[in-house]
């Protein structure tokens, strides 16, 4: 059995009880970002950053470390949580110790500033690997970032692509996956050589994506926006079918997997964000990558902040 087939994760009754939470969710308010205010974070935003800091030191800085870590919406380096300043994930990042360089890419002129402030802050060992790039667009950055060969191919690679809406293009993520091409040990139940570079993508099914997906179809055009899916998804025809077809809004998240297999990616495992308060789905992210016990290991985190509390890693192994 492939791991595609393993991970199927959407039948019509998940399907049906999906479409609903994003309708219950969808005028749920989100986190403020304006370049005038530091950023207010909300519990599943901290869930995630939780998740990302258990993921790296847990056991990616001894799978998978001194690799390159590539932040594509690195944001202002902290936010605010009940009064309390907590780290973001440029942060989370660096002093996790689990990468050689750190290449930081923020758009916003105002947060890429801040965030050069906060990372003044770290450890000068660490601070030396941080690469802040120009505020400029990532889906620009990345490809000229790829192409100047700074990321070394043998090394592992971790790609946390973080946009607040839809901001990420796809032909950025398709620019990471072919960067790197996995190399499978002669014996299958080995770890393979090297690894395609992984990814961790922000998908936000239950605000942006449930907007654009309007119901009333007697207004389209007019009343979705058409250049912004194909700007998400890859171009009209990775999408149009499921709108002819009136499938619901999540049918595009198992779409999106489709086609991150079909980039050559081995595991692909989306997993929702919820708020801890109220236990509602705010988005998923979807991690995608060729390495068993990278899949393994994000599962470990997730439940952490899922609070169902492992008491041990899983077996390295396993998967």
């Amino acid at each position: 059995m492939s791991g595609h087939e393993q991970l199927s994760f959407l039948n019509e009754v998940d399907l049906a009880a999906l479409t609903i939470e994003i309708e219950a969710a969808a005028h749920q308010p989100v986190a403020k970002d304006l370049a005038t205010q530091l950023r207010e974070f909300h519990g599943w935003t901290i869930d995630k950053l939780e998740i990302l800091r258990l993921y790296l030191r847990g056991g990616y800085v001894r799978i998978a470390g001194g690799g390159t870590y590539i932040d594509g919406f690195a944001g202002q380096g902290e936010g605010e949580y009940r009064g309390a300043l907590r780290d973001g994930s440029a942060v989370v990042a660096a002093e996790s110790d689990a990468f050689r360089a750190l290449h930081l890419i923020e758009q916003d002129p105002t947060s890429n500033a801040r965030l050069r402030d906060r990372l003044e802050q770290l450890a000068p060992r660490l601070r030396k690997r941080c690469h802040l790039h120009p505020a400029s667009d990532c889906n620009i950055a990345i490809p000229e970032l790829l192409d100047g060969g700074v990321i070394d191919r043998t090394k592992p690679c971790f790609a946390f692509l973080d946009p607040n809406s839809t901001e990420l293009a796809w032909t950025t993520v398709e620019r990471l996956a072919a960067y790197k091409t996995l190399v499978p040990k002669p014996d299958a139940r080995r770890r393979p050589a090297e690894c395609k570079v992984e990814l961790w993508i922000l998908f936000n099914t239950h605000q942006a994506i449930y907007r654009l997906w309007t119901g009333n179809r007697t207004r389209y055009p007019d009343s979705m926006s058409p250049a912004t899916l194909d700007h998400v998804m890859g171009g009209r025809d990775a999408w149009w079918d499921l709108w002819e077809s009136r499938q619901p809004s999540v049918a595009l998240l198992q779409r999106y997997v489709d086609r991150l297999y079909a980039l050559g990616y081995t595991y692909v495992l989306p997993q929702p964000i919820r708020d801890p308060e109220d236990g509602r789905i705010h988005y998923y992210m979807i991690h995608a990558t060729d390495h068993p016990s990278a899949l393994g290991l994000m599962r470990w985190a997730k439940r952490q902040t899922g609070r169902i509390y492992a008491t041990e890693l899983p077996g390295i192994d396993q998967f």
